[in-house]
């Protein structure tokens, strides 16, 4: 059976070549030699078989059209392919996330919340440094700000508790954990 369009790859056994057309005669010079009605009718033999391989090459592409319609539908099958390609590269990039990424931002999050806790309680001090001289002063509170307190006391006993944990569960029970532990626990009482 033949295959019509395009062929995307032949092992070297299935080619096949085919001879090289007959060399035309050298033509006649002008004055000498040649027959004009013998060339005439060269050049309408000529015509003829090429108006007979034309129809068969029509009548090839009809067929082929006939079994396939897309047979010569070429950037369609190229796009195609390509878009075959394509596709699971970008499904890889959408499901693809990166490992360390979560954690890292997590530990950013746990490093800010203890800033701003350290920063809370520097203000804290000056304040009672302060105290005296505002000792009959009224003191206003908005809820926001009571909002993050409660936030940081909870963030604060979720941490001890999780320090507890890992100190129970450690095996080493070296003194550096210890000595950490309550270092974390002196500066935030």
């Amino acid at each position: 059976m033949k295959k019509y369009g395009l062929q995307l790859r032949f092992p070297p056994a299935q080619k096949t070549s085919k001879p090289a057309p007959p060399r035309p005669p050298p033509p006649a010079f002008a004055f000498g030699g040649g027959d004009d009605e013998d060339d005439v009718e060269r050049e309408i033999s000529r015509q003829a078989s090429k108006n007979k391989s034309l129809q068969k090459i029509e009548e090839q592409h009809k067929k082929a059209m006939e079994e396939d319609p897309s047979v010569f539908d070429y950037d369609g099958v190229y796009d195609e392919m390509k878009g075959k390609i394509a596709r699971p590269k970008v499904q890889d990039r959408t499901e693809r996330k990166s490992k360390y990424i979560e954690t890292l931002m997590e530990k950013a999050k746990q490093r800010e919340r203890e800033h701003e806790i350290v920063y809370e309680r520097k203000l804290l001090k000056e304040r009672s440094k302060d105290d005296h001289l505002f000792a009959d002063k009224e003191k206003f509170v908005t809820s926001a700000y009571k909002k993050k307190l409660a936030e940081q006391a909870k963030w604060l006993d979720e941490e001890r508790l999780r320090q507890i944990r890992e100190e129970r569960d450690d095996v080493s029970g070296s003194y550096l954990s210890f000595c950490c532990f309550a270092l974390f626990f002196l500066l935030h009482m």
